[in-house]
């Protein structure tokens, strides 16, 4: 699953209808090899008072005083990005994905003028359930079943490629 984390300031981000092409244009980036419901936004509203970057509140009047630097009235968005289902295994891989995120977030941040940071970070899928299941792994009959109906189903092992794992693919 990506889960992404993206704290912003309220200024930002301050519809359910950007909120929503913005979750949909991080969904696109993964649609055509995942489940979509394995994609999760979560947006984080934080207060100026609370989101400082180096030292200084984004945003807030921009003085004397916080120079050097960039200018602390314009919007700071971070975001954090976890990958449990999918790793990027190759330099050509990481970098044709990275793309896909510049493209993906330009829209709802760079051509808003936002300053940004992101990362990345790979997870163990040996940790990871969905709703009580290990989900199928990468390219099974069980995950094209799921990517299919967007819905996590109970399957055999050996549609998941699970078998021999001692790991279950049904709920407990």
């Amino acid at each position: 699953m990506p889960l992404w984390i993206v704290y912003h300031p309220p200024s930002t981000f301050t519809t359910p209808e950007i909120k929503k092409e913005f979750a949909q244009a991080i969904t696109a980036i993964y649609n055509t090899i995942l489940p979509a419901f394995y994609v999760n936004v979560l947006f984080q509203p934080i207060e100026p008072s609370s989101f400082l970057i180096g030292a200084v509140a984004r945003p807030s009047p921009h003085v004397a005083a916080n120079e050097p630097g960039q200018k602390s009235d314009v919007p700071f968005i971070r975001l954090t990005i976890e990958h449990i289902a999918r790793s990027l295994p190759t330099p050509e891989i990481r970098d044709s994905f990275l793309k896909k995120i510049d493209a993906a977030m330009k829209p709802f941040i760079a051509d808003m003028g936002y300053d940004w940071e992101y990362s990345i970070d790979e997870t163990s899928r040996d940790l990871w359930k969905v709703n009580g299941m290990v989900p199928p792994k990468q390219d099974t009959k069980a995950e094209k079943e799921w990517r299919e109906t967007n819905v996590p189903a109970p399957f055999k092992k050996a549609d998941g490629g699970l078998e021999g794992e001692g790991m279950e693919g049904s709920k407990l």
